[in-house]
């Protein structure tokens, strides 16, 4: 037989047999069922098999791009989809299935990537074992190092998980030097004014409370001022227990009626600190030590709280000039304050319930501002509590710029970089940089600016000339809060209406972080290393639903950001709010409200919907059902609500 088959032409012909009498027999429905069972099988058999199953799944999508090319197959696909969609969400199984799926893609970010320590969300997570790693021919020397945190089931996000598979360390992988130092108990128990005494740099910047929340706000420019870490010691009592405490008053100038800072702190805790900072490399390099001589010179077992006897004293003419903000104090709900705790280590030199009794001291006067961009360890030299008086250690064959560094740090599941001091530093050092370098390429690439000589600065004529062509305020457009961002993007929104129109719908979303009983249990797994259930978060009161939030303002927004993520993905779908009408396009602006919360504005333009023209009934008509169909009202009569209504009610009648 097999001698037979050598012959092509007796080959067809018992191929042309075989396959008549095979689609004799499939016509007995129990021999097709069988040879269905037989052939699925012998397929899942091979699918075992990675490389069979990848060269599949290859094959099948490329023969599926290709006949989605065709309008006509992809429509039919799309309708096919949509109508099995329809039909199964009128079960209650799936509906029951698909809420579990919408509320696990909530959960987050509390998910921990083995590789750069960050904290994502579910469904940015895929979890692996060595051995499936290692069945993808990644070496086990390799596994070890991009792995830097050593579990059973190894998780890694989506970023990391592409370098990794292609065989290269991720950048942002904790053993390029990223990873954070252990903090020693002598510096966990600082607060903000006692880590101010012994860090070199002082970074003066006003971070203000807003609205009721108390969330915090920066006010004006950071000013990175160097220190006497030993003067600053200096003027502690000579002679202590571990009970004393002082009450100081850290100060700009000592001309000022405010001070930057204002906190009772305790001495010998500074005083451990800085035995421990001194002795470790970064305090070394930069020849900080403390001396001795205080304790000859001062013999008293106590020093006096105020330093001063015109300390008690307030001279109500000084500083005339400053203006105060009355309404930074206000409260909504109550006339006291929500914590008042929150307030103890605020940097701010705009309170004015400050009792001027303390230790009255300005460090940094007639020291030089240094710029924050010099110098590569400005950071560890300002937050000795984060970095424990040690320099990162970024290895040289590793490319990573400031920006990426601070990404890292702030999703890492060590949330010590989530301090608001620390938040407001890191941005302010971001736009510096920023602008430096889009003044470095304005020059080069600005039309006007060519050639820019001292001559030319120096004639009052030609920087008129750059002020009145916007030349001079060109490199202001990376920068959000600047209006040559603004003016930019508003010329991009009228190119929008030029070409597709007046938008359909105008929308406006906020944040409800306190009433977001999710946001508040994963706040509280990531601060506190605590499972709640979403009931008992609900039952937390609003002081530590606020406290939570002003703690970890960097997890608040990746949280709103990730709802409109999914917000976008419901409105997109063909059987979503906009069924008939798609979503053509969209315009987004988001700001942050007075209360420090974000919220968006949104332009949305939709396929087909009616054109609104006044001298035509139907279009009318035709407007007022399309207005019908896309929008409603849900409203549970509560008490306050009701109290809201007849107020509104009252001024109406008021105003009549």
């Amino acid at each position: 037989m097999r001698e037979k088959r050598n012959d092509d032409e007796f080959r067809l012909s018992d191929n042309r047999r075989r396959a008549e009498s095979l689609q004799i027999a499939r016509q007995n429905d129990e021999f097709k069922t069988e040879g269905n069972k037989r052939r699925a099988e012998a397929h899942k058999i091979e699918r075992q098999n990675d490389e069979f199953k990848t060269e599949e799944n290859k094959r099948r999508a490329e023969a599926l791009m290709i006949e989605r090319q065709n309008i006509e197959f992809r429509t039919q696909e799309n309708d096919r989809r949509l109508n099995l969609l329809k039909i199964k969400r009128e079960e209650e199984e799936y509906k029951e299935e698909e809420r579990r799926r919408n509320a696990s893609r909530m959960q987050g970010p509390t998910h921990i990537c083995s590789c750069c320590g960050g904290l994502w969300f579910e469904y940015s997570i895929k979890e692996f074992t060595v051995e499936m790693l290692r069945n993808k021919g990644l070496p086990k020397e390799f596994i070890d190092k991009v792995c830097y945190l050593k579990n059973t089931i190894i998780k890694l996000c989506g970023t990391c998980r592409k370098d990794i598979m292609l065989n290269k360390v991720p950048n942002l992988c904790l053993s390029n030097g990223l990873v954070f130092y252990e903090v020693p108990d002598c510096l966990k128990i600082l607060t903000e004014l006692e880590e101010r005494l012994i860090s070199p740099r002082v970074p003066f910047m006003v971070i203000r409370t807003l609205g009721f929340c108390k969330q915090f706000g920066l006010k004006g420019n950071l000013v990175n001022v160097p220190m006497n870490v030993d003067i600053n010691v200096s003027i502690l009592p000579r002679s202590f227990s571990d009970t004393h405490t002082i009450q100081l008053k850290l100060m700009r100038q000592m001309k000022n009626k405010n001070a930057f800072m204002y906190e009772t702190i305790r001495p010998k805790v500074v005083h451990t600190a800085i035995k421990y900072l001194i002795g470790q490399e970064l305090y070394k390099d930069e020849g900080i030590v403390i001396s001795n001589d205080w304790i000859k010179k001062y013999s008293n077992e106590r020093e006096n709280f105020v330093v001063n006897d015109e300390d008690k004293k307030l001279n109500v003419n000084e500083n005339r000039g400053e203006v105060f903000d009355d309404d930074d104090d206000w409260n909504e709900l109550d006339d006291k304050p929500i914590s008042p705790g929150a307030t103890e280590t605020l940097l701010n030199d705009e309170t004015n319930n400050q009792n001027d009794i303390g230790i009255k001291f300005a460090p940094g006067e007639n020291n030089r501002p240094i710029s924050i961009l010099i110098g590569l360890k400005v950071d560890e030299l300002t937050f000795p509590k984060i970095y424990c008086g040690k320099q990162r250690k970024i290895k040289d064959n590793v490319r990573l710029t400031y920006a990426k560094i601070a990404k890292s740090e702030l999703r890492m599941l060590d949330r010590r970089c989530g301090r608001v001091s620390k938040l407001f530093f890191t941005y302010k050092k971001l736009q510096t940089r920023k602008f430096s370098d889009a003044i470095s390429i304005n020059l080069r690439k600005t039309k006007n600016t060519k050639n820019v000589t001292v001559a030319r600065m120096l004639n009052r004529d030609y920087v008129n000339g750059l002020i009145h062509t916007d030349d001079a305020f060109t490199f202001l457009r990376c920068d959000r809060s600047s209006p040559a961002f603004w003016e930019m993007k508003k010329k991009e929104l009228l190119a929008m209406f030029r070409q597709l129109g007046c938008p359909t719908i105008f929308l406006t979303l906020s944040a409800a972080e306190t009433k977001w009983s999710e946001l508040i249990v994963i706040l509280t797994q990531v601060l506190e290393n605590k499972v709640i259930t979403l009931e008992e978060a609900e039952n937390l009161s609003y002081e530590k639903r606020c406290d939570l939030i002003r703690k970890d303002p960097v997890a608040c927004v990746r949280y709103f950001e990730h709802r409109l993520k999914y917000l976008w993905e419901i409105l997109l779908v063909p059987c979503g709010p906009f069924e008939g009408n798609g979503l053509e396009d969209k315009y987004i602006r988001i700001e942050f409200q007075f209360r420090g919360s974000p919220h968006i504005h949104v332009f949305i333009w939709l396929k087909h919907a009616p054109k609104y023209d006044k001298n035509n009934p139907k279009s009318i008509e035709q407007c007022i059902e399309f207005i019908d169909k896309l929008t409603s009202v849900n409203a549970k009569p509560t008490e306050e609500l009701m109290n809201v209504q007849r107020h509104k009610h009252s001024l109406l009648v008021k105003n009549m």
